[in-house]
């Protein structure tokens, strides 16, 4: 008895739990709620034409209809819909794929969601002003879709809603907020945007990328972000403003347009036009170039990132980067008219693509330089040159693909490793076919590396040279006083050599040797030899700041000393870290100036009491004057009784 109570318990219980579904006339409805349904499909397949009810009855029950559920007329063969007032909401899907030719949609509808209109005969549509959200692909690749009427109330424009659509003319509401990525992407025939003054902020990556008729767009006072590539491709576009308020420019924002004049709204905190280049508002990072009438730019000191896509369709064709200059991010210079160029030894990063399809003939890639990024130099058709240093380690996909008159030299005995790809046409080299020449006993080491694959490799008459010890070692740790170091680096070789340059352009990099957070000097870096001339040293009188138990990276260039063959050496990096002293120059002396005095008393009671900005034992070790792992009044004594007694 108890378990079949049970079992009718259950069922109930599953009854409750579960949607109720019925038909009515040509329609199938699912019930949502004590008085609603919503639209779940055809009960008639054939039907083309629908006039949704705003109510429908139900084994003695009247139901208002508020929703198309989802994927309600998914492929179905529906060619024309008139909704109800009763409609609030088109869910995910509702009509995708449906041979959908009009639809006549009801004030009071608040939602259109995901995919809901991608259907491609669709030609106009009519939103209520009621509609406050046309989510993510609402009408995603609805091809022939050239009209839609947008009304006040709306606030959002998902991602993708209108993608591939035909649409010619589109006026966005002040009430809009929000235009998501790719809202608009691959709209060809889209001609004029207006964008009323009143509420926008965003505007997402790719929202408006390929629109190759837009000609010229006002961007609103109220506008705070321009996501990546936001007008890329817009190959007409020769008017767009940045508005006061802007914020964040993604990268390539306008790259590939016909704008010869950037408009950046004076009273904008946050970039600058300098010659009509826009940079951060600090200077350091060039954020775009004119894309029509610039051939020549020469960037300034200080500047140390080119950001992506910065000239990427550009008409420049010269450019002269400054010393300093650490980063040049993704698709800075694609299919510019860029032809000739020289890279800093500071330059330790190239994104992707970044100097792809452009002009360049001859290519010397700086000593420092340790990726070879995809795509970097492919479909470079003019280049018939290429320096690969020493310092490269990896070469990844695609980097110089069909580089057909290229010849490379690779200055490194170890061949960079090249990257794992997929198809033979991924390869690095795929289409160039030409001669990679190589350091004397090199070629096995480039052979295991598939570098024969698509080259053919040869090998020169001389080799490198590569020391037998350094100090400190690879992984060493060096002792400073306190927080500065001025080390020096010695290299010793088993043959006596010569040196090339008395101030090579050596660094030293916080976390890794591609840091872009260089410990720049005051000084040269100087070379010296010992009087036999197997020991380089190389030092420096400027002293830099750096903490305990931190990475750091010194390189030492290519070329810096040669043997009498004529054999210069290699790209070096001695990975170190430092250990601050535990003994003081003079006695009492806490912060490392060269006496006991006040300042040294100061800084032991604020550590004891636990005050001041960085007065920790981390920072002031030598405040624990007797060495007992603490800061007390002991070591206090210490340093009074020092300063008494000088």
């Amino acid at each position: 008895m108890k378990k079949s109570l049970l079992l009718l318990l259950s069922a109930a219980a599953l009854t409750a739990g579960a949607q109720t579904m019925f038909t009515a006339g040509e329609l199938n409805y699912t019930v949502t709620g004590a008085n609603t349904v919503e639209v779940s499909g055809l009960a008639d397949k054939t039907a083309t034409v629908l006039d949704i009810p705003a109510t429908v009855e139900n084994d003695g029950s009247t139901y208002d209809v508020t929703a198309i559920g989802d994927q309600a007329f998914r492929w179905a063969g529906v060619k024309s819909v008139t909704l109800p007032a009763s409609i609030d909401t088109i869910k995910h899907g509702a009509f995708n794929g449906s041979d959908l030719v009009s639809i006549t949609l009801n004030e009071g509808l608040r939602y259109i969601g995901d995919n809901a209109f991608a259907c491609k005969q669709l030609v106009t549509v009519d939103l209520p002003s009621t509609v406050e959200v046309i989510d993510n692909s609402a009408f995603f690749a609805a091809s022939n879709l050239s009209q839609v009427n947008f009304n006040e109330g709306l606030k959002k424009i998902g991602k993708s809603a209108f993608y591939n659509t035909a649409l010619t003319r589109v006026q966005i509401p002040a009430s809009v907020d929000t235009i998501g990525g790719t809202a608009f992407l691959y709209c060809r025939k889209l001609a004029t945007v207006t964008i009323a003054e009143g509420n926008l902020r965003y505007l997402g990556d790719g929202a408006f990328n390929g629109c190759t008729l837009l000609e010229s767009i006002q961007l609103p006072s109220t506008l705070e972000y321009i996501g990546m590539e936001c007008f890329l491709g817009d190959v007409a576009l020769a008017t767009m403003n940045i508005p006061a308020g802007v914020t964040h420019l993604g990268e390539s924002f306008m790259a590939r347009t016909a704008i010869a004049n950037i408009n950046l709204d004076p009273a904008n905190t946050t970039y600058k036009l300098v010659d009509g280049v826009l940079y951060n508002q600090w200077g350091n990072v060039l954020m775009a170039v004119p894309m029509k009438g610039k051939t020549a730019i020469d960037i300034p000191a200080g500047v140390q990132a080119i950001y992506g896509g910065a000239f990427w369709g550009s008409e420049v064709a010269t450019v002269t980067l400054p010393d300093g200059l650490m980063d040049i991010e993704d698709y800075a210079f694609c299919q510019s008219a860029l032809a000739a160029i020289e890279f800093p030894a500071s330059l330790v990063w190239v994104g992707e693509q970044a100097f792809a399809a452009t002009q360049l003939t001859h290519v010397v890639l700086p000593e420092n330089f340790p990726y070879i990024n995809d795509g970097e130099f492919a479909g470079c058709t003019q280049l018939t040159t290429v320096h690969i240093p020493s310092s490269v380690l990896e070469v990844y996909p695609h980097a110089f693909q069909n580089c057909s008159k290229a010849t490379f030299y690779a200055h490194g005995s170890k061949a960079p490793v090249i990257m794992d790809f997929y198809d033979d046409w991924d390869h690095p080299f795929y289409g160039t076919g030409g001669i990679v020449y190589v350091p004397k006993g090199a070629k096995g080491s480039y052979q295991s590396e598939a570098w024969q694959d698509e080259l053919t490799i040869r090998e020169t008459e001389v080799g490198t040279l590569l020391p037998v010890s350094t100090t400190p070692d690879n992984g060493g740790i060096l002792a400073v006083q306190y927080d500065q170091a001025a080390p020096s680096f010695t290299f010793t070789f088993d043959q006596p050599v010569e040196l090339i340059d008395e101030h090579p352009q050596a660094f030293v990099r916080k976390n890794s040797f591609v840091s872009t957070t260089a410990m720049l000097p005051e000084q040269p870096w100087t070379a010296t030899l010992s009087d036999d001339g197997l020991t380089l040293t190389i030092s420096r009188e400027a002293s830099y700041e750096v903490e305990p138990g931190i990475d750091y990276y010194f390189t030492l260039p290519e070329a810096v000393v040669k043997n009498e063959a004529g054999e210069v050496n290699e790209h070096i990096v001695i990975a170190h870290s430092y250990d601050f002293a535990t003994t003081p120059p003079v006695p009492g002396d806490v912060n490392f100036d060269d006496r006991a005095d006040i300042d040294d008393v100061n800084i032991i009671i604020n550590i004891i009491l636990e005050k001041g900005e960085f007065m920790t034992l981390q920072w002031y070790p030598l405040a624990d004057q007797d060495s007992n792992g603490t800061v007390d009044v002991d070591d206090l004594n210490i340093v009074i009784n020092a300063i008494l007694a000088q």
